[in-house]
């Protein structure tokens, strides 16, 4: 019923939210994020925070509207109502049930009306608070609230911008009042509402414009004298769906709903149970907002990480000895041209500051030095002409002991509770602190990890950072012209497909173009905006459907290559060395894995051949060649190993070809009569497999019958039954203890293992058995390249590139072979596994010939 207050009584400002739409917007918007528990949060957290926001304004009164968990009228009415709407993700109803709690608990109004949408209440809402002279914002996705939209009534964009009457015609060419009639003949994929065949958004909006209302367009296309001519057949042909669909678009405005704005706008939270559910879902940071908000400093709330106190810096220099530890501060973290812009070290209970503008080359610096980051630092020095290497590094402790700790931040909160400091004194300090206290947290695996392989290869990677490789510009260069030319003619197709030139890079005027005026289906919608996906997984199905889409997926990639590689590689040439030099992440990834940036060089393109031709452009210095040295399947090798699989193991150890034999086995045949097709398809679970390939995902990959691909991968563990002995091993023993490890110790924790939500167990799991065997393939080349190192230095030939199974050398033309045996054998022998490491070693003037 409408309020009776007086106007002083009612809040100036009524701000709805649509529940559902900001849990689904939060859930999408946040990368994700999971309790130590595993269980997924983002969308709460997200909701959370914008709640947080809209209250933090005084005099807001917050209302928040969520759909009944039943079906609506509009179900009622239409039976595929929404149907077109990608599958809830199994963890948000769980989030969202908590929203609605924690709504609660703030003491906020929570309506939902059984049979009518979030929409309607809002629409209501919107509608009464209006009336009563109130200013109205609405939080919501959702366009159908358009409708609402006034002076007084505004909805907040993801941007927070406010979005009027104005905003809606300079976008969409028609006016509020039109809005309805628009929807209906433009339709809504994402609810699965039909509108008009064939009309798209500016030919809807240019049919308004001239005629005014959908009812004058209706009658007009009836009487066959509607222009253009073509329009009107399309609406004629569609009349029905069109007068169904402005029905449902239709908001309802009159809900008989019990509430007072006066009233709403009172809060009394619950901070007590708040509290205990925000420690619950490890929000300290919302924890300390809600206490800031509502001004209850009382409420107990985790310590942040306080500041880290370091001794006063000593103000007469002395030069380091062989155990100082030290902090430093770099113009840019990654880059060898980087400069020191600071530089102390910590011994004992005294730490130095270098006098500012002092050359690194006149501090006596240690041969080794020891710092978090130690690598980082050494590479920036070395290149300017120091003798340094990197030595002990706290941060590599750390990163064994949980390779979720992968930066400095990380490491001090985590174990010293304190805050990364900026001062680089307070940072040699703590970095001395840190490399005292972390040994005795380490496994006896884990500091044999970090003495024979972690800390070596720090000095390893570094060395190979500072020589860098050689590039062919010239070549390069060519390469880009030619695809520059192809990139033209491809564009020139592309308008000639259309019928009319257009921002090809642009996705709104490419979605116009395919789905408006071409009429291609458009079932796939981004998850954020609801917009018709113009991605290459939503094209890739409409390949046979029009020429264009060939066109566009051949301009896309030769756009990527030409842009990433061809265009950016000389620019990224060290003038100094004349060659380009990628840094070497020793802590980023989980499995133990390196990864490569700056740039990233481990992942040039491979899959097709003009990708492969931009290793061409990496080229020996005069008097070497390239090696390419690669393991071959060291994965599915090692799997062999730790499933102790004997059918898998008694294929590699008399040399046969596993892909065929494991298609012979699954099909009973013999491996002379197996297809390429059945090759692949077996190729395809072996590799698979180890990260939990589904049936569904063999069949879109080989484009055969879900039963197949089904049938397929049970016959694969009914030929290697040792493999899912091993996946339940591995799995009851990640539930047990919260971790799993590879052949040499390396720990990896996944807790969520246990979680009740599905879709984080089962990535969690897939996480679980994966991990022992990718990072024991990544263990065994980090032990091959430690101990290649001083043996090719002594051939004159040096480690260029890890690429994760590949490691690629420069090495002197005279002595190449000699440099391919020694290579092979330490890659061979790097471990020991109860089936034969085999490697293959290429080489040529160029990458693309090495391999």
């Amino acid at each position: 019923m409408p309020s009776d207050a007086s106007p002083a009584a009612l809040p100036h400002k009524i701000v709805l939210v649509d529940g559902h739409a900001l849990a689904y917007r939060s859930y999408f918007a946040i990368k994700p994020l999971t309790t130590r528990a595993g269980e997924t949060v983002q969308a709460i957290f997200g909701f959370m925070k914008t709640l947080f926001r809209l209250l933090r304004e005084d005099g807001h009164c917050v209302i928040v509207a969520f759909d009944p968990p039943v079906k609506t009228f509009r179900h009622d009415q239409f039976e595929n109502y929404k149907a077109g709407r990608p599958k809830t993700p199994e963890d948000l109803p769980g989030q969202i049930d908590r929203i609605r709690n924690l709504v609660d608990l703030l003491g906020l109004v929570r309506l939902e009306v059984p049979g009518y949408e979030a929409d309607d209440v809002i629409g209501t809402l919107a509608k009464r608070a209006e009336a009563l002279g109130l200013e109205v914002h609405i939080l919501t996705s959702d366009r159908d609230s358009y409708q609402l939209l006034s002076d007084r009534v505004k909805v907040i964009r993801s941007d927070w911008s406010l979005f009027g009457p104005a905003e809606v015609q300079a976008e969409y060419g028609v006016t509020v009042e039109q809005w309805v009639d628009f929807r209906a003949l433009t339709g809504d994929a994402s609810d699965n509402i039909p509108g008009a065949k064939g009309i798209g958004k500016v030919t809807a909006a240019k049919l308004l414009q001239e005629y005014g209302s959908l009812d004058t367009i209706l009658e007009q296309a009836e009487q066959g004298t509607l222009k253009p001519i073509k329009a009107g057949e399309k609406i004629r042909e569609s009349a029905q769906d069109v007068r169904f669909s402005r029905e449902i678009s239709r908001m309802v405005t009159d809900l008989d709903l019990d509430i007072r704005f006066e009233d709403a706008h009172c809060r009394n939270p619950n901070l007590e149970a708040l509290t205990a559910e925000f420690l619950r879902l490890e929000f300290k940071s919302l924890l300390r907002e809600m206490n800031t908000l509502f001004g209850a400093p009382e409420a107990e709330v985790p310590e942040a990480p306080r500041a880290f106190e370091a001794p006063a810096a000593e103000t007469n220099w002395q030069a380091p000895g062989a155990g100082a530890v030290w902090g430093y501060a770099l113009s840019k973290e990654g880059d060898l041209q980087a400069e020191v812009q600071d530089l102390a070290y910590a011994e004992a209970d005294r730490v130095y500051r270098a006098p500012m503008m002092t050359d690194p080359a006149d501090l006596g610096l240690p041969a080794e030095l020891h710092a978090a980051g130690a690598k980082a630092l050494s590479t920036v020095l070395a290149a300017r002409g120091l003798e340094v290497t990197p030595g002990n590094d706290p941060l590599l402790m750390a990163y064994l002991i949980d390779p979720a700790n992968t930066h400095a931040p990380v490491m001090a909160e985590r174990y010293a509770g304190v805050e990364w400091p900026a001062d680089v004194t307070a940072r040699a300090a703590l970095s001395r602190r840190l490399l005292e206290a972390l040994p005795a947290q380490m496994t006896p695996e884990q500091r044999r990890l970090y003495d024979e392989i972690e800390r070596p290869l720090s000095r390893v990677l570094a060395r190979m950072e500072l020589c860098g490789v050689k590039l062919d510009l010239a070549y390069l260069r060519g390469l880009s012209e030619r695809l520059g030319a192809q990139l033209s003619n491809l564009e020139a197709e592309i308008h000639r497909h259309a019928g009319r030139e257009f921002a090809i890079s642009s996705r709104d005027q490419l979605e116009k173009v395919l789905y408006d005026e071409l009429g291609l289906s458009s079932g796939k919608k981004t998850k954020l905006t609801g917009k018709r996906s113009t991605a290459a997984s939503a094209l890739e199905p409409l390949r046979d459907a029009h020429p264009i889409v060939n066109a566009l997926i051949e301009y896309r990639e030769l756009s990527k290559l030409k842009g990433t590689y061809l265009d950016a590689l000389p620019g990224l040439v060290n003038p100094r060395t004349g060659r380009v030099h990628t840094t070497f992440a020793q802590t980023a990834v989980a499995t133990g894995r390196l990864s490569s940036i700056n740039p990233n060089l481990q992942n040039i393109p491979v899959r097709t051949e003009l990708g492969r031709e931009i290793r061409r452009g990496f080229v020996a210095e005069d008097g070497y060649v390239l090696l390419s040295a690669d393991y071959s399947q060291i994965e599915l090798r090692v799997m062999a190993h730790v499933s102790g699989d004997e059918a898998m193991r008694d294929a590699f150890r008399h040399g046969a070809d596993i892909h065929r034999r494991t298609a012979a086995r699954i099909l009973g045949v013999s491996e002379d009569t197996v297809s390429p097709l059945q090759r692949r398809a077996a190729k395809t679970i072996n590799f698979g497999v180890l990260y939990g390939m589904s049936a569904h995902r063999l069949t879109r990959e080989l484009g055969i019958s879900y039963a197949e691909a089904q049938s397929f991968i049970d016959g694969y563990f009914g030929v290697y039954p040792g493999i899912r002995q091993y996946i339940d091993r591995t799995l009851a023993f990640c539930r047990e203890h919260g971790y799993v490890e590879t052949l040499l110790g390396r720990r990896r924790f996944v807790p969520e293992v246990n979680s009740t939500n599905r879709t984080a167990r089962e990535a969690a799991e897939r996480i679980a058995y994966n991990m022992p065997i990718q990072g024991t393939a990544a263990d065994i080349i980090k032990i091959a390249m430690v101990r290649l190192e001083d043996k090719l230095e002594a051939l004159g030939a040096r480690l260029l590139l890890q690429v994760h199974d590949e490691l690629v050398v420069e090495a002197p033309e005279e002595k190449a072979e000699q440099v391919s045996r020694v290579i092979r054998d330490e890659m061979q022998g790097a471990f020991q596994l109860e089936v034969p490491l085999e490697v293959e070693v290429g080489q040529g003037r160029t990458w693309y010939d090495a391999k």
